[in-house]
């Protein structure tokens, strides 16, 4: 029997951010899905719209593995012209049933391979991926609700990704993202105790080379500012 262990973790987080954006889209008001933000404050249309080209890339991403070319996962996606919610809506049902179709078409070895430029830590296809098409996204209506005052709201958002990431058995990475996010969601709300509660899970489970490029990241992270002069954080971060 096949073992599909890293593909299932994958589609289940598809389904994760898919269901957080069609709650936005029953839980807003027409005057709020429709609203247009500019380039700094982009309103919740355009963050979908977004994930879209997000997921568009992703699926180029998986095809060209499946071809046996190499792919970068560092390319920025280029975002079309965006028009109402329910076309940036629609767009999104397209985007991830692609996406679907892609990933059925590489193996549990391609998915697990550093398949773009080489760096200072391993590159995965499958957390490239999860990064395009769930992580980025969920960060960016996490920090739509923050924007906003909802501070509840976002670290909802970041909760479900979290909670998402552990009913998987994707490789443990994915539990340092997902950790690192949602410290990051408690630190800005000033929620800092839960904030270091979640902290050191991001570099218990990440790659032992990528630890040191992640220390040195959190000690520059504007989110976790308010965790700067605690000891604890000191000492995590080797600050």
């Amino acid at each position: 029997m096949t073992t599909t262990t890293t593909r299932d973790g994958v589609r289940r987080l598809f389904e994760i951010a898919r269901n957080e954006e069609w709650t936005l889209g029953r839980a807003l008001t027409e005057c709020e899905r429709e609203r247009a933000g500019t380039d700094g404050a982009p309103e919740i249309k355009e963050l979908v719209a977004r994930a879209s080209a997000a997921r568009r890339r992703a699926t180029e991403m998986l095809r060209e593995v499946a071809a046996g070319r190499p792919a970068d996962g560092c390319e920025e996606p280029a975002v079309g012209p965006i028009g109402t919610w329910a076309e940036a809506h629609g767009d999104a049902h397209d985007a991830m049933s692609a996406l679907h179709a892609a990933l059925d078409g590489v193996t549990e070895e391609q998915l697990g391979g550093n398949v773009g430029p080489r760096r200072n830590h391993p590159q995965y296809l499958w957390r490239d991926v999860v990064i395009y098409a769930v992580r980025s996204p969920m960060l960016s209506y996490s920090e739509w609700h923050h924007r906003a005052g909802r501070e509840l709201e976002a670290i909802g958002v970041l909760s479900r990704w979290y909670e998402g990431v552990r009913g998987t058995s994707l490789p443990t990475k994915a539990r340092s993202d997902a950790s690192y996010d949602l410290a990051c969601g408690l630190a800005r709300a000033g929620r800092v105790d839960a904030a270091m509660e979640y902290l050191p899970d991001a570099f218990a489970y990440n790659d032992r080379a990528a630890v040191p490029v992640l220390k040195a990241w959190a000690r520059e992270d504007s989110d976790l500012t308010a965790l700067r002069e605690r000891p604890d954080f000191r000492t995590l971060v080797n600050a």
